[in-house]
């Protein structure tokens, strides 16, 4: 008996040792050299790990973090979003930018969709809204899977809603602001929303800016303009009076880039004018200024021979010649000067967009690997992409397929505590 003691005690002994010794071998990691692993994980397993801790949790919610994360995915090669849509539901792809190979899917219910189509917003820190005219605006995170709840309806919003003639002209008491009283319902023809973010203080807003129908109502004033902030949670009208005497050409989707929305101007019914300027709202100061178009672009150039977007991050501009060349130039911040990066034949990549080559393409994205652009052309399927050695002409057709809308788009952790 005794015997059996000393070696139970012996073991005892024995296991506490090794116990002690591995504890004495354990490696600590370093809280910030963590957060560095962690902020490289693909989203959905960084939402995973706020399941660990409290401390994990609240530190992946912050918005430092997340900024961290968007500045690592910006440092990559973008994701291709494709969006569609069917009678009663909402879907977002994720593709891989290099192989167009189908990453992760999101499919929404959305209230039953008549009359006028979905639109979609460019992705702004991996958000997107979807809306339509008469229908609440919906703000998704497709990595995350979350979304907002719908946001209340604009001011024009609610009158197309009760009063959708659009030949409409009899006088209704419809939209004050701080510029004028009441007068006749505006239209918008068109019109779709810039959706950006203020660089300073980090808040989403979205800015509607539209035509006032007919443009005789005021011989002055030919524009409105309402602003959403995510954070305040409320529509309001911000001034539009340096627009005095100018329209916004429709069935264009403003361009955010380095903090400001870009549009292009249009006639009094919001048709091409071969008058274009550029339209600019500061998201910040929430200040318009109306300027002349770069010089490269031709002055009587026609509005809907001109195309703004945002390409890896920077305000781009192109312009489709007489001979079905396009060139785009990009704005270089640093020393506020402007690029050529290249230029298209629109003959060349006509055969993959039904022979349209008289309607300026859209550049999607820019691989830093692979040295190419993949292009669009609004309303059609496929999307092509082109090789940028200065040697090369070759253009190959990079996707074939149903979609609504694509867009590019980096995966983040934006509004993840919503």
């Amino acid at each position: 008996m005794m015997a059996s003691m000393e070696i139970y005690q012996r073991i005892l002994r024995e296991t506490k040792r090794r116990r002690k010794g591995r504890r004495e071998w354990k490696v600590e990691i370093p809280n910030d050299v963590m957060e560095e692993i962690v902020m490289r994980l693909p989203v959905r397993s960084i939402m995973r790990f706020q399941a660990v801790s409290k401390h994990w949790e609240s530190m992946i919610k912050t918005r430092d973090f997340g900024a961290r994360h968007m500045a690592h995915q910006r440092s990559k090669d973008p994701k291709l979003m494709l969006v569609s849509y069917g009678l009663s539901h909402i879907r977002f792809e994720q593709r891989d930018f290099e192989t167009t190979s189908l990453q992760e899917s999101l499919r929404l219910k959305t209230e039953k969709i008549e009359g006028a189509a979905m639109a979609i917003s460019e992705c702004c820190d991996g958000l997107v809204c979807y809306y339509r005219l008469t229908q609440a605006v919906e703000v998704v995170n497709p990595a995350t899977e979350k979304s907002l709840v719908p946001l209340p309806l604009a001011k024009f919003q609610q009158l197309h809603k009760d009063h959708p003639d659009r030949d409409m002209e009899q006088e209704i008491e419809a939209i004050t602001d701080e510029d004028d009283g009441p007068d006749l319902v505006p239209f918008i023809f068109f019109t779709r929303f810039g959706f950006g973010k203020d660089s300073l203080t980090g808040r989403y807003k979205i800015v509607w800016l539209y035509n006032i129908y007919p443009a005789t109502l005021n011989k002055k004033k030919k524009t409105r303009c309402e602003v959403f902030d995510l954070e305040e949670w409320r529509w309001r009208f911000v001034t539009t009076r340096p627009l005095d005497h100018h329209q916004i050409l429709s069935d264009q989707r403003p361009s955010f880039a380095n903090g400001s929305l870009y549009w292009l101007t249009g006639d009094e019914q919001g048709y091409p004018s071969t008058l274009t300027k550029l339209i600019v709202l500061d998201i910040h100061t929430e200040m318009f200024q109306v300027t002349s178009t770069p010089p490269f672009i031709s002055p009587d150039a026609s509005g809907d021979k001109i195309a703004l977007c945002n390409l890896d991050g920077r305000l781009c501009i192109s312009e489709l010649q007489g001979d079905c060349t396009q060139e785009f130039w990009w704005r270089v911040e640093e020393c506020d000067k402007w690029e050529r990066i290249f230029s298209v034949d629109l003959i060349s990549t006509s055969s993959w967009f039904g022979g349209i080559a008289s309607q300026p393409l859209t550049p999607l994205a820019i691989s830093r690997d692979n040295n190419k652009v993949v292009l669009s052309l609004t309303y059609h399927e496929n999307l092509v992409d082109f090789d940028l050695d200065p040697d090369s002409t070759v253009y190959h057709l990079y996707y074939s397929g149903y979609y609504g809308f694509a867009v590019p788009y980096f995966p983040s952790l934006s509004l993840v505590d919503f």
